[in-house]
């Protein structure tokens, strides 16, 4: 059994590791609110689709009933209502829903997404696609903040040293060079 004494003392000597994942903690918790997926099967035609909700935000209509609504109006359909399993096991295409269809019930095709021009400076910037990404970013925050720390910390240090010299040589000098 371990000590309170050398939990802190594991505590300490990982700043960085613990750092790391408060920021991974962070940074999935706000990205997971951005998109959302369903599996939805339709009747009357039958068809089965993989709903994807973009840029979901909290507030309006449920996220699964704005992403059936949208199928059934679009796709014609008589009634379609959610599957069971995940989205992986969803053998149907992908059918975009953006957030603001929860007003107008359209539904972007996968190819009419992609054909959209973005702008590259807003893709640096966006959220990540896919758990690498996130990964990736993660890791290149934290190394920039570790290169921060150290620069901060030697500029401290010689701050420190300059003091500690100036106040010898005050000493030294018996107060006349201060």
């Amino acid at each position: 059994m371990r000590s309170t004494a050398h939990i802190a003392a594991i505590a300490k000597e990982k700043p960085l590791a613990l750092a790391s994942l408060g920021l991974c903690a962070c940074v999935i918790g706000l990205g997971a609110a951005s998109g959302q997926e369903y599996c939805v099967a339709c009747t009357e035609p039958t068809a089965v689709y993989r709903c994807v909700i973009e840029n979901a935000r909290p507030g309006g209509q449920s996220l699964t009933r704005l992403c059936l609504t949208a199928l059934t109006k679009d796709g014609g359909h008589a009634s379609c209502s959610l599957k069971g399993g995940t989205v992986f096991d969803c053998n149907g295409p992908i059918k975009r829903v953006p957030w603001t269809a929860q007003e107008t019930g359209r539904v972007l095709d996968p190819a009419a997404a992609d054909a959209a021009p973005s702008k590259p400076d807003a893709d640096a910037k966006s959220e990540p696609k896919t758990m690498v990404d996130l990964a990736k970013r993660a890791n290149e925050n934290l190394q920039k903040a570790g290169e921060d720390a150290k620069q901060q910390s030697q500029s401290t240090g010689q701050a420190i040293g300059n003091a500690t010299k100036k106040t010898w040589e005050c000493m030294f000098s018996l107060f006349f060079r201060c």
